[in-house]
This record gives C-alpha cells, sequence and structure tokens, in this order.
C-alpha cells in the first residue's frame, strides 16, 4: 500500500509541476502579447500626434496664411504671432511628451531642425521672447527635453 501511495503522491507532483511550467509559459505567452499590444498602441499615439499639426491646419485654413507670412519673414500682428504661439507651444508639448516616453526615438529630428530654421515665430515662442504670449518659452518643459531640443533641433538659421 504504500508503494501506490508514494507512486501516486510522484505522479500527484509530477502532474503539478506540469502545471506551474504551463502556467509560466502561459505567462509569458500573455506578457509578449501585452508588451506588442503596448508598442503598437504607442505607434499609434506618435502617428496621432504627428496628424495633429496638419489636422489644426486642415480644419483652420486662416493658419496657412499666417504660416506662409511668417515663413517669409513678413512682420506678424500681435493676433497672428499669439495664434502661431499656441500651434507651437502645443506642438512643442508633444514633443516633450514623445521625448520624455522615448528619448531614443529621435528620427523626428531632422524635419523639426528644418521647421525651427523656417518659422522665426517658431524660435520666439522657444525663447519664450515673441510679442504673442506670456506663458510662451522653453520654461516650461521639463529640463532634460530642453537641452535635447536646445542640442539637437532649435538651432537658429
Amino acid at each position: 500500500m504504500k508503494w501506490k501511495n508514494l507512486e501516486l503522491q510522484e505522479w500527484v507532483s509530477i502532474v503539478a509541476n506540469v502545471g506551474v511550467i504551463a502556467g509560466i509559459v502561459f505567462l509569458a505567452i500573455e506578457l509578449r502579447q501585452n508588451n506588442e499590444l503596448l508598442a503598437s498602441q504607442t505607434r499609434a499615439t506618435y502617428a496621432s500626434m504627428d496628424q495633429t499639426g496638419w489636422v489644426m491646419i486642415i480644419e483652420n485654413p486662416s493658419l496657412i496664411d499666417i504660416l506662409i507670412q511668417d515663413r517669409s519673414g513678413e512682420p506678424l500682428s500681435e493676433s497672428q504671432e499669439l495664434r502661431l504661439n499656441a500651434l507651437w507651444m502645443q506642438t512643442f508639448a508633444q514633443y516633450e511628451f514623445r521625448y520624455l516616453e522615448d528619448p531614443d526615438f529621435t528620427p523626428w529630428v531632422a524635419g523639426q531642425r528644418r521647421i525651427f530654421q523656417s518659422y522665426p515665430s517658431l524660435r520666439r515662442a522657444w525663447r519664450g521672447d515673441g510679442r504673442g504670449s506670456r506663458q510662451a518659452g522653453k520654461d516650461n518643459f521639463d529640463p532634460d527635453f530642453v537641452t535635447f531640443y536646445d542640442e539637437q533641433v532649435a538651432i537658429e538659421p
């Protein structure tokens, strides 16, 4: 009788160990799927953020004329400057979010540098010395992001 009990205990132990291993394998598969889903959601968030500026222009066609005027170096009225400041500060906030979430994600740097060099109001908004807003400027952002942006993007023409 002891022999059969010992054999039964060994089988129960083996089955329990197999169950634990199967549970660990299942958990690993679930974690991998969750990581893939989070990565996908992050990419979707970044894509949405990238499209925000274009959507703003589509929904507010008057921005086109102001942006062209600014890019051409023509003076802006205070209200035009304020409108572009709002656009730029919203853009900086998106860049800051993106940078803080993934500091190594920098493929957008070259394009942002071209934009920074093309729009005087963008440079004024970053420096905080434009007429349009008293709340603009890089002092509103995380110091690590400011350092990164100053060194990689905010290169004066």
